[in-house]
């Protein structure tokens, strides 16, 4: 027998076997999925009945705030019934909401209705009177709007004394049952809930024949299923319409304190209409891929199929032993097996590039894992030097202070000031970049800015490199971040200079304000009333770039430096900057002819509130101690004097520790006698959070003010879990820690 022959008498039998089982297994799997629509159904049910023991329990909490509020304390019928209609209006879940007197009549009614009823007869109320903490339930229909509902009453007290009032919530068992249909998709289900006596109080669903609400059917196969103590919970009944109808109770309805029986019902038919499509459709697929898997058969005989499967299986064989650049040759065989090729040879290709891939992947990582170690670096560098800059500033502060006018040490100790608060600031610039902060955007004038800037890329240049500026006189104002721009601009001009690889040249910085017009053309949108956008360019007469090259120098880690010389981030973390500021960066560039970025920003009006950059010298701040005692803690010695005369000079009584244990030894034998504890975060023995941790177990309510050199996001939420009221930052120790102690002592309820 030929291959093809066997071919298709193995496939003749493999079509007609699975067709004849398709019949057989749909017999078999219909009782099954019957049963398991069952069991969904029993399991909707009773979610249904979860649901509405849910609402029961959302309703007590809500009375239980309520009880509380001030507004239902009052002899103003009208204020009363207005605020409860205002509650009522936010949840809509309820038909209304009434308190009513321990005398049993209406006193105030969400619906401002004005009735005078007596309600000494409901069950709710009865059941009210003897509760304490808990609400009483009872579903009926409502006096006021005559819609089906559940009663929640639930009893206001005086503590343990006498009843106030009930409070008492109406929620809608029609409208919950509408919201549960529509979180049935197919098939469509009927939803009836009924008393413990029978009376019907919802119906619910596309049904014909089903009981009004308010009607009996005690007698009836539906009500006995519900009540029903024993069994599946699981029956069906036929209709009205002679129609079988699978119905399941809620199964635990009788222990729950609703007092509401759940039924869900839905169609046989339409549980078992599912299945039926399925089968025709399985044997509609069945019969089509028979069709199909003949005709191909005798195609791919035909043309071959051992020699092709050859070619294949030789093609895996050396992809299997690593031979990535493996490929089957042209020309392929039409059908299944030529697009198998073609796919073998596309995934080997893939494979290859993956390979690559993950190649340059690693080199990213290991970029990547440099940048996370200078940023770790930059917190721990930041914190030491964050104690020497708040040591040298507030001790020049004080020593200023000290001084007479016009004492001839005042220049010397501006000069200082002036140096600390830059390598202040520029402490910050590092860190900034080290957390990707989101550009904390103020209304500036950009000049100045570029000025600032300026003096320090004169100092940071190589020999040999020539700065020029180009700055307009013409006020601009920009809506930025002046740290990220400082950040951008360095970048520009360490590139500039950079490029010149060594040689002689100049960089020119230039300022002006172009047209919105010009603006829209580089893709930034200026404010209407703005005189126009921002552009500020960094020219250099080094090498320039070819196009290729131009095109992608703001991909991350792209760079045309030797390995090492850099890490390919700086141009893409200045397009990241500029673009989160709704500006654009964009780049001229000819082969040896140098290279020109432009940087485009929109401005602000004229009439908004400018920020001008401005360093001025820092004096003790007028702070307004009463003899207050301060516990200082910290491990460096230099920053315990500073503060302690600080404190000493502003009018508090500081004594200060360098030892975590000494000073929760001294809160230990005193507790109340400090007022307030300001300590250092990073410490040998233990953490400022520790610290925080150790004195509110020693003294609840003991105010705990943290300084660090280093403050993290991760720093203030442990802070504020274990109960610090300030967190400031070292280097501002002058400025910010006399307010962060007069805000500590305040009280909170103040």
């Amino acid at each position: 027998m030929s291959l093809r022959a066997r071919l298709l008498l193995i496939l003749l039998l493999a079509t007609l076997l699975p067709t004849g089982l398709v019949g057989w297994r749909f017999i078999q799997e219909r009782e099954k999925e019957l049963a398991e629509a069952r069991r969904t159904l029993a399991a909707s049910a009773r979610r249904i009945g979860d649901e509405l023991d849910a609402r029961v329990q959302g309703t007590a909490q809500l009375h239980y705030g309520l009880s509380r509020a001030r507004d239902l304390e009052t002899t103003d019928r009208a204020a009363c019934s207005a605020f409860l209609s205002a509650v009522l209006d936010e949840r809509p879940q309820y038909t209304g909401l009434l308190t009513i007197r321990p005398d049993g009549a209406l006193f105030c009614d969400s619906l401002r209705s004005g009735r005078q009823l007596d309600l000494r007869d409901r069950e709710y109320f009865k059941q009210a009177l003897t509760k304490r903490g808990e609400v009483a339930l009872q579903p009926t229909f409502g006096r006021l709007t005559g819609i089906s509902v559940l009663q929640i009453a639930y009893p206001v007290r005086d503590g343990a004394g006498p009843l106030k009032f009930i409070l008492l919530a109406s929620l809608n068992l029609e409208k919950f049952t509408q919201d549960r249909l529509r979180e049935f998709v197919t098939p469509q289900p009927q939803i009836l809930l009924v008393d413990r006596k029978g009376t019907v109080l919802v119906w619910s669903g596309n049904a014909s024949g089903r009981a009004a609400a308010g009607s009996l059917i005690a007698d009836s196969a539906l009500f006995r299923l519900a009540n029903q103590s024993t069994g599946a919970g699981v029956a069906e009944i036929v209709d009205a319409r002679g129609e079988t109808q699978v119905w399941a109770k809620d199964e635990i309805a009788s222990s729950r304190l609703h007092g509401v029986r759940v039924l869900l019902g839905v169609s046989k038919v339409d549980l078992i209409a599912a299945a039926n499509k399925r089968l025709a459709q399985d044997l509609t697929f069945h019969a089509l891929l028979a069709v199909l898997l003949f005709a191909a058969m005798w195609a791919i005989a035909e043309l071959g199929i051992r020699r092709q499967i050859g070619r294949i299986t030789e093609m895996a064989r050396r992809l299997g032993e690593g031979q990535l650049d493996a490929r089957i040759a042209e020309p392929y065989p039409r059908g299944e097996l030529g697009g198998l090729m073609a796919v073998l040879n596309s995934t080997a290709g893939s494979l290859q590039r993956q390979r690559a891939d993950i190649e340059d992947l690693g080199q990213q990582l290991r970029q990547s894992q440099k940048l996370e170690a200078i940023g770790t670096l930059a917190g721990g560098i930041a914190h030491d030097f964050n104690n020497i800059l708040a040591a040298i500033l507030g001790n020049v502060a004080l020593a200023r202070d000290d001084l007479a006018p016009g004492h001839p040490v005042e220049r010397s100790l501006s000069q200082i000031d002036i140096a600390a608060s830059r390598a202040r600031d520029l402490v910050q610039q590092i860190l900034a970049f080290s957390r990707r902060q989101s550009p904390a955007l103020v209304a500036l004038s950009l000049r100045p800015l570029v000025e600032d800037i300026l003096g320090l890329l004169r100092v940071a240049l190589p020999a040999g490199v020539s700065l020029h500026t180009d700055l307009t006189d013409a006020p601009i104002h920009v809506q930025a971040d002046p740290t990220q721009l400082h950040q951008v601009l360095m970048n520009l001009c360490a590139n500039a200079a950079q490029s010149l690889q060594g040689q002689s040249g100049h960089v020119t910085v230039g300022l002006a304000l172009v047209a919105r017009s010009a603006a829209r053309s580089a893709g930034v949108v200026c404010e209407e009333g703005s005189p126009g956008c921002a552009h500020l360019w960094v020219a250099d007469t080094g090498s320039g770039m070819d196009e290729s090259t131009r095109l992608r120098v703001f991909e991350p880690f792209f760079t045309t430096k030797s390995a090492g010389a850099g890490t390919g981030l700086g141009l893409s973390v200045a397009h990241g900057i500029v673009t989160a500021h709704g500006g654009a960066l964009t780049v001229d560039s000819r082969p040896g002819q140098g290279s020109t970025f432009h940087v485009y920003l929109p401005t602000v009006a004229s009439g908004a509130p400018v920020l001008t950059p401005s360093m001025p010298p820092l004096r003790p701040p007028a702070w307004s101690g009463r003899g207050e005692r301060v516990l200082y803690l910290d491990d460096d010695e230099v920053m315990k004097v500073l503060v302690e005369r600080l404190l000493t000079r502003a009018g508090y009584r500081p004594v200060c520790f360098g030892s975590a244990q000494r000073a929760l030894a001294a809160v230990r034998a005193e507790p109340v006698a400090w007022d307030v504890v300001v300590t250092d975060y990073s410490m040998p023995e233990l953490s400022g959070v520790e610290v925080c941790r150790e004195l509110v177990a020693i003294r609840p309510g003991l105010p705990v003010i943290i300084i660090s050199g280093y403050v993290s996001d991760e720093l203030r939420v442990a802070a504020r879990a274990a109960g610090v009221r300030e967190v400031i930052q070292k280097q501002y120790t002058l400025e910010e820690l006399g307010p962060a102690i007069r805000r500590a002592l305040t009280p909170t309820d103040a």
